[in-house]
């Protein structure tokens, strides 16, 4: 499954609680109701982002939410981005509240690691690899290195409801970076904020799992999000 993320930052004049109230009352509707996005988009989800969550040593990036759209394949993603619906009716709906400079739009291919089934509070992390990694160094060593470390150690996944690794793949779209930009998007769910401070103070986390992340996630490059999410469809 293919997935087009959006991190969206407001106009300058906006509150939070603006943005996030059109968002979801009024731009949704009109992404439900466009062609081709009706025909080819089977989950839509908007997270909406919990500003200063105030977790020591946390860089939280300054996004107001993260769109994700879920399609079959590129094929897909590809004819929505190209659509006349996209173009004319779904940004400038969005273009209304979010600042397109401050915007990063990414596509990646999910793979969901386990699903437990639960968490109110989703962790997401936009994922840059340091310099001397390729991006596909960067997707393996995620794969077959850190992810079974970080699976093995259950004093830190026991805070976890849901994992989801998310590669970033390339696709010719104006308006989306792509793999020399970022690599993935982690996204984890977990029950409140207060569950996810605990979890990165974890000693098992700080002595085994933090030091492998920085093995090949650049943290200053980087960025990071907590969200509580919204179900649209699917």
């Amino acid at each position: 499954m293919i997935k087009l993320f959006a991190f969206l930052k407001r106009k300058p004049a906006l509150s939070h609680e603006a943005f996030c109230e059109y968002w979801q009352a009024v731009h949704a509707p009109v992404v439900l109701g466009a062609q081709p996005l009706a025909r080819y988009v089977r989950r839509y989800v908007q997270n909406h982002a919990i500003m200063d969550p105030a977790i020591s040593g946390f860089p939280v990036a300054d996004f107001d939410g993260v769109a994700e759209l879920w399609l079959e394949n590129v094929e897909d993603l590809t004819a929505v981005l190209e659509s006349p619906s996209y173009r004319d009716v779904i940004a400038p709906s969005i273009d209304r509240i979010a600042d397109r400079a401050g915007t990063i739009v990414v596509a990646a291919e999910e793979s969901v690691q386990f699903d437990r089934g639960f968490g109110d509070v989703k962790f997401i992390g936009l994922s840059r690899r340091p310099a001397g990694m390729t991006h596909d160094e960067w997707c393996r060593y995620w794969i077959e290195v850190h992810g079974p470390l970080a699976h093995g150690v259950s004093e830190f996944t026991r805070y976890y409801g849901k994992y989801v690794h998310n590669y970033v793949i390339p696709i010719e779209s104006a308006s989306a970076v792509g793999v020399d930009d970022y690599d993935g998007i982690v996204e984890e769910w977990l029950p409140s904020v207060e569950d996810f401070a605990t979890c990165l103070a974890e000693p098992r986390y700080l002595e085994i799992v933090r030091p492998d992340e920085l093995k090949f996630v650049d943290i200053a490059r980087s960025r990071f999000v907590l969200a509580t999410e919204h179900v649209i469809t699917g």
